[in-house]
């Protein structure tokens, strides 16, 4: 994830264990970011979010096909931090962020 954030300009934060990582990109964007990543990737096969849940079962060839997919992503909020209004990419709601009541 570093890497893909460091060829991309981005500023991450990391969390977690080392099969149970997470990610939160720096910026007052966040939650668009975090929105933009789950939309754009579940079209591409993948259930995500900003955390990676690494098993035995995730060989090095499944773990590079969801990385190429992910520098896609990467690559559009890349665009976003220069000046591309995310809003233009996002077809729903931004995520909410944390644990609390919604009604």
């Amino acid at each position: 994830m570093q890497e893909l954030a460091d060829r991309h300009g981005l500023s991450i934060s990391h969390t977690g264990l080392p099969a149970l990582k997470g990610y939160v990109i720096q910026s007052h964007r966040a939650l668009e970011f975090k929105t933009l990543i789950t939309q754009e990737m579940l079209k591409r096969g993948y259930l995500p979010g900003t955390s990676c849940y690494t098993c035995l079962a995730h060989t090095p060839e499944i773990i590079e096909a969801y990385l190429s997919e992910l520098k896609v992503v990467f690559g559009l909020i890349s665009e976003c931090e220069q000046g591309r209004p995310v809003e233009e990419l996002l077809e729903g709601p931004v995520c909410h962020g944390g644990f609390k009541r919604l009604n």
